[in-house]
């Protein structure tokens, strides 16, 4: 289970905290043909879909926060689109270029909903199209395990305060991150928002053996949106980009 409700302008200031848009943008453009057709699934505020958008690609967003679809519409974009739904229900009829799933989606997914959601994904897909997949691996969960935590992230005249503690259930290998945002606005009023996420812990070929089940092949597998070599060990996630096989009975 999940939990992300809060203003997505928050989420805006602690994602730019985290992530690399630049080299996102570039990596997911160079994967789908000019005014290519474009699905993020997992898209939080919308923030690749408005860069990819503003490159003249067709943008469809599908995310399971209210608030940050709410934030999303909002903030606009050229050519793009929300729906607000999660990643296992939702359905399209269209085919896309490019379907990318990133900032640790596929682990916020039940295990036994995996093989289903890449089914659907290999299902969207036009031919030749690609699909990306970042997800934290079993390393990278157990170099960044602390139980506690308190982070900082300043934007906009904000300052938020995020307090996080970790659990793990090692027999459903999960880790559960419970969080509180204290929120102080450039008025000095403070708000407080609860939020907590679980996230199951795939490995590089766990996820390899689900793809090909769905008949998709991975082409290639980096340790980041720069193009760093996966890693063998220690903290970072997996990227891989996969395509559909040329022959598939599924």
């Amino acid at each position: 289970m999940t939990g992300f409700e809060f203003p997505g302008q928050y989420y805006e200031i602690m994602r730019g905290d985290f992530r690399d848009l630049a080299a996102e943008t570039e990596f997911l453009a160079s994967l789908a043909p000019a005014g290519g057709r474009v699905l993020d699934l997992g898209c939080g505020t919308g923030t690749n879909l408005r860069e990819l958008g503003a490159r003249g690609f067709s943008c469809l967003g599908a995310d399971q926060s209210a608030s940050f679809i709410e934030y999303a519409r909002t903030a606009g974009g050229e050519g793009v689109e929300y729906v607000h739904d999660r990643v296992e229900t939702f359905t399209c009829d269209d085919r896309f270029d490019l379907v990318y799933s990133i900032f640790m989606t596929l682990n916020y997914l039940p295990r036994a909903e995996l093989q289903p959601v890449l089914r659907k994904i290999r299902g969207m897909l036009r031919p030749g199209g690609h699909v990306v997949l970042e997800f934290g691996h079993l390393l990278d969960f157990v170099e960044g395990y602390q139980q506690h935590t308190v982070a900082h992230h300043r934007g906009d005249g904000v300052l938020i305060t995020r307090l996080a503690r970790q659990s793990i259930n090692p027999h459903a290998a999960n880790w559960r991150n419970e969080e509180t945002l204290l929120v102080r606005e450039i008025d000095g009023q403070v708000a407080m928002y609860d939020n907590f996420f679980d996230q199951a812990v795939l490995t590089g070929p766990e996820v390899r053996g689900l793809l090909a089940d769905v008949g998709l092949t991975v082409t290639v597998e980096y340790g980041g949106f720069r193009k760093e070599y996966a890693p063998g060990h220690g903290r970072g996630p997996l990227v891989m980009v996969a395509t559909a096989e040329e022959a598939s009975s599924v």
